[in-house]
């Protein structure tokens, strides 16, 4: 399928017969995923941050009473990469998807801001807490 010249000719190349096709080249370098790239990177390191704490906390003595906090660092882990692979591609729904992250991001924070005297805990909450806030600010500005 082709489209007409002059409307996208960046992200076109043409062939001897004079066919178009995609520039696989210059549509790396344009995409649209770099307005989020602030909100990508704080998804990223969140989901970092709560791996290593959910990790962590299974190493914790009393492993019990951290079972709230493992399962919220996975669910905010999760939530945090799939929010960043929508955004890196493009995906109308990563604007959805911010906003649900920004509230797990928060839960998450919540639950290991009551153990912020073990320090992956503590930098877990604060990772989170920055992510909900890129995410919040992000939805905000795009809705």
């Amino acid at each position: 399928m082709a489209v007409g010249r002059g409307t996208v000719q960046a992200f076109y190349r043409y062939r001897n017969d004079g066919t178009e096709i995609l520039n696989p080249k210059e549509t790396i370098t344009t995409m649209s995923y770099q307005k989020y790239q602030e909100c990508i990177d704080a998804c990223l390191e969140c989901a970092m941050q709560c791996e290593q704490c959910a990790t962590a906390c299974l190493q914790e003595d009393n492993v019990k009473m951290m079972l709230k906090c493992i399962q919220l660092d996975r669910d905010c882990a999760d939530i945090c990469i799939n929010t960043a692979r929508l955004l890196a591609r493009g995906s109308e729904h990563g604007v959805h998807l911010m906003r649900e992250c920004a509230e797990v991001c928060e839960k998450c924070a919540e639950e290991c801001e009551k153990y912020d005297y073990i320090d992956h805990c503590k930098m877990c909450a604060e990772a989170c807490r920055r992510c909900a806030e890129e995410c919040r600010s992000m939805s905000g500005q795009l809705a």
